[in-house]
């Protein structure tokens, strides 16, 4: 596993409404968040379907919210990006997989009202067995990536366990029916 160093900068976010209506402004990240103002997130699940396991990242010890969890390749979208530009721009910069080499898909829309951050988050889902050293880690976003048992992550974001970011809520009931298909040809 290598480390790739990216400055870090303010966002700049386009705001929405409750329910997803461009409101034509746009703010920056912490005044988003402090706001508890809509906007777009992407979300990666890499998932190697044939040993039934989730690629998960460990946030840096640095991060202002959730350091040390473990959570997905995950950022906002930033501008004037698309939703697709967000997802390929954070697969390259966290975790140094080029998306654009391969067949991802997306897997649902939740939107989520969690203390300081209201958003619509565009989850994708790739078929993906890389070993551990293929992945180039961005040191002020991650600590480690890991693959772990799909069903033990669904029981640690189940049982609410302080390890993970995900918390076992409507949005992420609907997100873990959606895996359980790909996982299981439901």
């Amino acid at each position: 596993m290598e480390i790739n160093k990216v400055a870090d900068k303010e966002e700049i976010l386009r705001i929405y409404d409750e329910n997803h209506n461009y409101l034509g402004k746009s703010e920056k990240r912490s005044v988003v968040h402090e706001n508890r103002l809509f906007h777009n997130e992407i979300a990666l699940w890499i998932l190697d379907t044939e040993n039934k396991k989730v690629l998960l990242q460990k946030r840096s010890p640095n991060k202002k919210q959730n350091p040390n969890k473990y959570a997905l390749c995950a950022g906002h979208v930033v501008g004037d990006e698309t939703i697709e530009e967000a997802l390929v721009k954070e697969a390259k910069e966290e975790i140094g997989v080029d998306l654009n080499l391969y067949d991802y898909k997306p897997l649902t829309i939740i939107k989520r009202t969690e203390p300081k951050n209201y958003c619509f988050s565009y989850h994708f889902y790739i078929k993906l067995n890389l070993p551990i050293e293929a992945f180039v880690i961005q040191e002020e976003e991650l600590s480690e990536v890991k693959y772990v048992d799909y069903e033990e992550l669904k029981s640690l974001v189940k049982n609410n366990d302080e390890s993970v970011v995900f918390k076992w809520n409507e949005a992420y009931k609907q997100v873990f029916a959606k895996l359980d298909e790909i996982f299981y040809n439901k």
